[in-house]
């Protein structure tokens, strides 16, 4: 048989996964940090840090949507058996949307207060969710058919999981499409309807585990259709 060069292990895209986490996740900091200096110099100093809730809500949003992604990213990649080209990429652009996501949080943060709120409310919502765009354009490479190798022990059956992911991926996408578009319009429910989406995937694991049941009913009915 003839020799072929081999996929990279996945212990190479957690590494570099992990590493844009911990920057990313240290970036959302320094808008704080930089508030240093303007509340020290005020004459009230705790109306000076409420003052700067947005940079200080910002922030807190931010923490939330990369630690809860960086946790759902493990949960899930604990299962993967291998990578092929597909994976890597698509493993590549989720790591450029997390590190857009301190620049996000930045806008977000000059600007919830002013005039321009709904577009920081805008640029915020396309760096949430444009992992999810891209996934699914990389997915319609391959007609949607998610081209992961899932290990014996994860939960449910691999063939189910592998029809299930780009039915819940592809309804996050529409859904975020739906609340980005609302931004321009009415930032502040879109603001809620982030805030509703991100605390949904604060805990995944328990996520998961309510959702295999309804994976096996949408993965059986989209192979009655096939």
């Amino acid at each position: 048989m003839e020799k072929q060069f081999k996929h990279i292990s996945h212990k190479f895209i957690d590494s570099l996964s992990d590493g844009v986490f911990s920057i990313a996740l240290t970036l959302l900091g320094l808008n704080v940090v930089e508030l240093v200096p303007e509340i020290s110099q005020s004459e009230n100093f705790n109306s000076a840090i409420l003052e700067n809730w947005p940079t200080l809500f910002s922030y807190l949003l931010g923490f939330v949507v990369l630690f809860s992604t960086w946790y759902q990213y493990h949960v899930t990649g604990q299962y993967t058996d291998g990578t092929n080209a597909w994976i890597v990429w698509q493993h590549g652009l989720a790591m450029a949307w997390v590190a857009l996501m301190p620049f996000g949080v930045a806008l977000l943060a000059q600007n919830l207060d002013t005039p321009n709120r709904k577009w920081g409310v805008f640029y915020f919502g396309v760096c949430l969710f444009g992992n999810y765009w891209t996934t699914m354009i990389l997915a319609a490479f391959t007609k949607f058919n998610w081209p992961v190798n899932w290990t014996e022990d994860l939960p449910t059956s691999p063939e189910i999981f592998r029809k299930a992911a780009p039915i819940f991926m592809g309804v996050t996408a529409i859904f975020g499409v739906l609340l980005v578009s609302l931004s321009l319009v009415y930032p502040w429910a879109a603001l809620i309807g982030y805030g509703l989406f991100v605390s949904s995937n604060v805990t995944p694991v328990s996520s998961l585990n309510r959702m295999s049941p309804y994976l096996e009913k949408i993965a059986k009915s989209k192979a009655r259709v096939e």
